[in-house]
């Protein structure tokens, strides 16, 4: 479980999350929406254990994860059973010198698991995503599709009880992004992991989410299943369903 509280994130002076608070049960698939610029990565960032200071608390399972992090770093970190989180980079985050089987095998050989053992689990991982026979292409090589394919491989193989997506269909076109959708859901079926998925795509939001909150003006202005948003009777769910520049949410 994921749970939230009073996060606040400030840069120079001007806060971007304004104390929030979100609870992710476990197997829960949580989509986090709002409009450009309103700190939805900055909230996946935070669980992450990505950014340098922020106020209030996240904990995830019994760890809390500033100073999970912080002991991780200096190699002092345990119930890595317990606690096992993976980021899916909006734009794949490859390398680009490496090949497709080093990028998934990466963070495996950082945990120190073997090479027999990394070679099996980043295979299997390739297949379940669609891409066996790549392990030798390089990013270049890749569509826009396949590299976010190969991200997602790269999340799966360190098989997590936690997913963060930040933002895995932008740029595609909505084929694709059903597709890159069925496969958050396949892999959430067979991990049973909990999920943050940020995203544009009201489409894929409704596809994959139990739960969907609305962030604007740092605060969360909705909150609840994805049928309670999409029915459209919250005003700023409305407004961000439609499009509309008229509203509670100042769209400029």
């Amino acid at each position: 479980m994921i749970k939230i509280s009073n996060l606040t994130v400030a840069f120079e002076g001007r806060t971007v999350i304004d104390g929030i608070d979100l609870t992710v049960e476990e197997g829960e698939s949580l989509v986090l929406l709002g409009k450009n610029g309103s700190g939805k990565s900055v909230v996946l960032k935070a669980v992450a254990g990505l950014l340098d200071y922020y106020g209030g608390n996240i904990r995830i399972n019994s760890h809390d994860t500033a100073a999970f992090f912080r002991d991780r770093d200096r190699g002092a970190a345990g119930g890595l059973d317990d606690f096992r989180l993976a980021y899916v980079f909006q734009k794949g985050g490859l390398f680009d010198s490496m090949n497709v089987f080093d990028n998934v095998a990466f963070g495996l050989r950082r945990l120190g698991v073997s090479e027999d053992e990394a070679a099996a689990l980043v295979r299997d991982s390739l297949a379940r995503v669609g891409l066996r026979g790549s392990d030798d292409k390089i990013p270049s090589e890749l569509s826009g599709g396949m590299q976010k394919r190969v991200g997602l491989a790269r999340a799966v193989c360190m098989n997590p009880n936690i997913i963060l997506y930040d933002d895995p269909t932008a740029g595609l076109d909505p084929i694709l992004s059903d597709a890159i959708a069925d496969l958050i859901l396949e892999i959430r079926s067979s991990l049973s992991a909990s999920s943050i998925t940020v995203t544009h795509d009201l489409k894929v939001a409704e596809k994959i989410a139990d739960r969907i909150a609305l962030l604007y003006n740092g605060k969360i202005v909705f909150c609840g299943t994805g049928a309670e948003f999409m029915s459209g009777k919250d005003p700023h769910a409305l407004q961000f369903i439609q499009g509309e520049t008229e509203g509670p949410i100042d769209m400029y």
